[in-house]
């Protein structure tokens, strides 16, 4: 949220400023984390998941 919230002072603060024709600045955006790959491979056992737990 805070890099949505980032990103859109950004387009406001270039938007309503007052810069020469061509010359906003290029405001770095917010850095966001990599999205984990999942991979399902079907259904679990409970067996499995008690096993996962127990490490």
């Amino acid at each position: 949220m805070a890099a949505d919230l980032f990103d859109a002072l950004n387009v406001n603060t270039r938007a309503t400023g007052h810069w020469a024709k061509g010359k906003a600045p290029k405001l770095p955006a917010w850095p966001r984390p990599a999205k984990p790959e999942t991979k399902h491979n079907g259904p679990v056992s409970v067996a499995d998941i008690y096993q996962r737990l127990r490490r």
